[in-house]
């Protein structure tokens, strides 16, 4: 990934409407699927600049993987050393070894995704939940996903194929951030058309600059939305919401 993002990313994921609305659809989902275990061995897959270890303290033990040298470093200035070097397509992890997998915008990086999530599912422990979000809908596809170095956008039943192709019983599937889908929409086809500047890195949506009271706007859309989605799964969004499980037996 453009290490611009990986800079943007750190500095603005505590605060940012999209990232807090990331955070509460996480946090409700184990609250829901993977509470009764409490404290909870957790691992973050592709762990990024580390924010889970903050804003998921409170469940239990987090550990962390990543292949990216500086956002171990990223997460090193906040304080976190729980960050193995690793490659997701082989964990170095035990079978069974956690009770909840957190993807969090990961699987979408990864050429074979359906041998990350068949680690995913080895490494947990059965009956263990993976909470996974990825971009959704290919139309999206814009400089956004080229920054990040996305290899594909989904769709729920893809998603829910490849979940069960690799072993996994699907609890939900949610879109989120449906009424922003045709904001966002347009946003990404004015990038395609505009191109990047030549000579330039692709830069994500984040580098585009936007007057405050859209961003306000945004963060309100984003909570209702939120609270919405804690019982109701939404038929499309900017991104997926998915919630797994691995067969006791």
């Amino acid at each position: 990934m453009n290490p611009a993002e990986f800079a943007r990313m750190f500095a603005i994921e505590e605060t940012h409407w999209w990232y807090r609305g990331r955070r509460a659809l996480v946090r409700a989902a184990l609250d829901r699927h993977a509470s009764a275990r409490r404290p909870l061995r957790l691992l973050d897959l592709a762990s990024a600049t580390g924010m889970s270890f903050r804003f998921l303290a409170d469940y239990g033990d987090i550990r962390g993987l990543d292949i990216s040298d500086e956002t171990i470093r990223l997460c090193a200035l906040r304080g976190i050393d729980r960050i193995v070097k690793g490659d997701a397509l082989r964990l170095p992890f035990a079978a069974g070894a956690f009770d909840v997998a957190l993807a969090l915008d990961a699987f979408e990086h990864f050429d074979d995704d359906a041998l990350a999530m068949r680690e995913v599912l080895r490494v947990l422990r059965p009956g263990g939940v993976l909470v996974a979000t990825v971009p959704a809908f290919m139309a999206l596809w814009s400089p956004h996903d080229e920054a990040y170095q996305h290899r594909r956008r989904y769709r729920r039943p893809e998603l829910r194929a490849r979940l069960a192709g690799a072993g996994f019983e699907l609890l939900r599937a949610s879109y989120s951030s449906m009424t922003l889908f045709l904001p966002v929409l347009a946003l990404r086809r004015w990038r395609r058309l505009r191109g990047e500047r030549p000579g330039t890195e692709p830069s994500s949506d984040f580098a585009v600059p936007f007057p405050a009271p859209v961003e306000w706007l945004a963060g309100a859309i984003t909570r209702a939305e939120v609270a919405l989605e804690k019982s109701v799964d939404l038929p499309f969004g900017v991104s997926l919401l998915a919630v797994a499980r691995r067969p006791a037996r």
